[in-house]
């Protein structure tokens, strides 16, 4: 069974790449991102002004220190804010960063002069265990209390969480969120396109046998079939019983069917190579389907030469995808009182009843 439909390709994201921006550019992303990161009651970015010593954002955290409580009063004192532990962000934008780099970056960082609660060396690149052991190995012993290591990956993770979709946008052009939306849009059509085509059909979990007129958008010489010089080798439109309606939105067409043997006992099986004549033929307007002599005398023979029991229908079955049916028109029309689907042109072959085979995907 051969599936026509447009193949839908995974959509993921390339990296990002955080070295195509411009160094300050770099820095103001990742102050903007450091902004929920702790409550801060001031952030600075030092790098913008040159000559940073190392540091190119300070920030300090938002601390309480309450009032001295006086005797006379029965409730406890508010608390008056005021700056808290120090913070030191040194950013760069390098592809690449050895382990012998971190450790120069910690040290240009952390002269000793004002040691900060809180480092974070923030990067381009992702970075190895090696560089990670040497980052903790160089602040061990300083004095610094909490320090971090913001490569690549953790940009992205952070940039990919919706409370910052909007700096992903104005960095990259990239807005998840409009992915998303787009996303749900479009399922929503295509929820509300099934359920049309399932009120025609039937149930889906159903076998169905609804007899339905599919007929090429493009081509306006519907319903005359003289008008189309190769209708017969190429039909434009042909009734056909849709059997089945999956999960995949595809829906399942039965094509033809011969006439076969079959041993259950041992699984052989053969089929009569001409099909069996349609009678959707008789429902087409200005066709009619009659069984050939060849095929009385093919039919004859089965019955008299295969036992009941091995007498079996080979049904050939097609599918077509949902998002090929363009409109539908629920009742039809004068020539053809049934449900008609408009889809798009398909490969040659594909209406032909009775061909020989089926037509390549390729």
């Amino acid at each position: 069974m051969l599936e026509w439909g447009m193949a839908r390709a995974s959509r993921t994201l390339n990296p990002l790449h955080f070295e195509d921006l411009e160094p300050h550019r770099f820095e103001d992303l990742v102050r903007q991102l450091a902004y929920d990161y702790r409550a801060w009651s001031s952030i600075e970015a030092t790098g913008r002004g040159g000559a940073d010593d190392g540091i190119d954002i300070r920030a300090f955290e938002s601390s309480v220190v309450p009032e001295v409580l006086d005797e006379e009063e029965d409730e406890a004192p508010l608390g008056l804010p005021t700056p808290g532990r120090l913070w030191i962000f040194q950013c760069k934008r390098e592809k690449r960063i050895t382990p012998k780099q971190v450790e120069r970056y910690v040290q240009e960082s952390i002269t000793g002069e004002q040691v900060p609660y809180g480092f974070i060396l923030a990067a381009a690149c992702d970075f190895s265990k090696k560089s990670y052991d040497a980052f903790r190995a160089a602040l061990i012993g300083t004095g610094v209390q909490e320090f971090h290591l913001w490569g690549k990956a953790e940009l992205e993770d952070m940039l990919f969480q919706p409370k910052n979709d909007p700096l992903l946008f104005a960095y990259f052009g990239i807005s998840l969120q409009t992915r998303k939306r787009s996303r749900q849009s479009e399922l929503r059509a295509v929820l509300a396109w099934r359920k049309r085509v399932g009120r025609i059909l039937g149930n889906p979990t159903d076998i169905l046998q609804k007899e339905i007129l599919f007929r090429d958008a493009t081509d306006d010489a519907y319903p005359l079939t003289e008008e189309v010089a190769d209708f017969e080798q190429n039909p434009r439109w042909a009734i056909y019983r849709v059997r089945y309606f999956n999960a995949r939105n595809a829906l399942i067409l039965e094509i033809r069917s011969h006439l076969a043997f079959h041993d259950t006992e041992t699984g052989e099986w053969d089929m009569l190579p001409d099909p069996v004549p349609s009678d959707l033929d008789n429902q087409l307007w200005g066709k009619e389907s009659e069984y050939s002599d060849l095929h009385w005398r093919r039919q004859h023979a089965w019955q008299r030469t295969v036992p009941e029991k091995h007498r079996a229908e080979l049904v050939v079955l097609n599918r077509i995808s949902l998002e090929r049916v363009l409109a539908v028109d629920e009742v039809g029309d004068l020539a053809h009182p049934l449900p008609i689907f408009y889809v798009e042109p398909l490969p040659s072959g594909f209406w032909q009843l009775n061909a020989d085979r089926l037509p390549s995907c390729d």
